[in-house]
């Protein structure tokens, strides 16, 4: 009976440790990123062209990063906003702006998407 229970015990942290540590990687832990301070302030077309260049140089450079980029809004989604076609932005709150306004975004680079040649940004805040 003791081995059972210790057996069960062992089981149910090592689950509880790989829970929270897939969610720690995931969400990169607990970020604030409206009090965090900017690593690097870009426009997007300077960071786009970076991650262009040399993606794994830029990915060492600005991966999971707090960055601040401005830009020209070509596209809205449901909380997504795309600077000058390049910089996918996955807002934390929604807030209204139009198509063709030049804004300031800071979030946290998740990475470049080759296929679609569009660099990621998540828990972004419109500045």
């Amino acid at each position: 009976m003791n081995k059972k229970i210790t057996f069960l015990i062992g089981l149910i942290v090592i689950v509880a440790l790989g829970y929270f540590g897939y969610n720690y990687i995931m969400t990169g832990g607990a970020r604030d990123i409206q009090t965090e301070k900017s690593e690097f302030t870009k426009t997007a077309t300077d960071i786009f062209t970076e991650f262009s260049n040399n993606s794994e140089v830029a990915t060492k450079k600005y991966l999971n990063k707090t960055v601040q980029v401005s830009g020209k809004v070509t596209n809205i989604g449901e909380n997504v906003i795309t600077l000058d076609e390049k910089v996918s932005c996955q807002l934390q709150v929604s807030k209204k702006v139009a198509v063709g306004s030049q804004i300031n975004i800071k979030g946290r680079v998740t990475g470049y998407d080759d296929l679609l040649e569009e660099l990621k940004l998540d828990l972004c805040l419109i500045k």
